[in-house]
């Protein structure tokens, strides 16, 4: 119970620190917000900090991890929605782009699509490993196990036309400065790939 309890306020502690450094790179920008800054401002210690995280880059990568895991519960129910994986595939990627605006926002997209372009210490969004990629990636395999998806010559080169609509379509969003959903903006680039994947006529 009592080490039950310690991981709790581990997770708790994590969370917070998470929570208050995403505001702060939000509303004053990435650069401008030094470990000092979220440590003061979470009222915990440098050495809280780096007991929970790397380095101050590594909060994008620990704030995604948590956006895949919710991937994976999502995928889950659309499996159990559609029997067909082109079907699957269309459905998860507008999935994907709902909870990118719900959990991250237009604001915090601009901020860390910013600083993965010029600071390469963020690999996270091209890890090969990402619950993500590996569920696209599986999404694929079923096409090509159930043919509703094109005979193709690369699994890769697919994953990667898919992964590029997806991260085009944010990249693109956060340019906008109109309210509109990202689910509506990315739609009709969407549409038209599973369209030209599919082996069924729309």
């Amino acid at each position: 119970m009592v080490l039950e309890n310690k991981t709790l306020k581990g997770i708790q502690t994590r969370n917070h620190i998470m929570e208050i450094a995403l505001n702060l790179f939000e509303s004053q920008g990435y650069d401008k917000v030094s470990v000092d800054k979220i440590v003061k401002e979470s009222n915990t210690s440098k050495g809280s900090f780096y007991q929970h995280f790397p380095s101050k880059s590594s909060i994008f990568m620990f704030r995604f991890m948590e956006i895949d895991d919710n991937y994976v519960r999502i995928y889950e129910k659309l499996k159990l929605k559609y029997s067909l994986a082109i079907e699957r595939l269309e459905a998860f990627c507008f999935a994907v782009l709902q909870c990118i605006e719900n959990e991250l926002g237009k604001d915090l997209i601009r901020v860390i699509y910013s600083e993965a372009i010029i600071n390469s210490e963020h690999t996270f969004f091209n890890d090969g490993n990402r619950i993500l990629h590996r569920i696209i990636y599986q999404i694929i395999e079923e096409g090509r196990e159930d043919s509703s998806i094109k005979k193709i010559d690369s699994t890769k080169d697919l994953f990667k036309l898919i992964v590029q609509s997806l991260f085009g379509a944010i990249y693109y969003w956060g340019l906008q400065t109109n309210d509109k959903k990202l689910e509506a903006l990315g739609k009709p680039l969407i549409t038209q790939v599973i369209i030209s994947l599919s082996v069924k006529e729309y």
